[in-house]
């Protein structure tokens, strides 16, 4: 499966780590990890083909997604089957990179394809990507994530 295009509108964002790739890797493609910096309340089969089912506490909201591709320790994507919470999340496609640098340090690359500027969510879908995005680092990094 090839990786997908971006254009210049979707969320996007590059990241240093000091993790292996494989810790990041894993954070993305196991129960545990996506329960250490995404939400402890979630269910399914993170591995390619795959299919992920996350909750939330408080929040009556449910995000399924397909897993398209899980290519270890380089890309992981998601395609977004259902979001109760922003139905227009359905559809789009989440791409993490990871590229490997000097020791122990790497690049994330992430793509959330479709989510663009126009949506009536983004502002507060880039913020909530902010903050999960440094709970995965940190989770990578130290352990410990700043879960939902």
């Amino acid at each position: 499966m090839s990786t997908p295009t971006t254009n210049d509108i979707d969320y996007a964002r590059e990241l240093p780590f000091d993790a292996p790739t494989e810790r990041v890797f894993d954070a993305l493609t196991t129960l545990e990890g996506l329960a250490g910096w995404w939400t402890p309340l979630l269910a399914g089969n993170p591995t390619e083909g795959g299919q992920i089912r996350f909750g939330f506490a408080g929040l009556d909201e449910q995000i399924v997604m397909q897993v398209e591709q899980a290519k270890r320790p380089s890309s992981v994507i998601w395609s977004c089957l259902t979001h109760t919470g922003h139905p227009e999340w359905e559809g789009t496609r989440i791409v993490f990179e990871l590229e490997h640098g000097e020791g122990a340090s790497g690049l994330l690359k992430f793509r959330h394809l479709g989510l663009i500027p126009r949506l009536s969510c983004y502002e507060t879908c880039e913020s909530g990507w902010e903050h999960f995005l440094a709970s995965l680092l940190d989770y990578a990094e130290h352990g410990t994530g700043t879960p939902f």
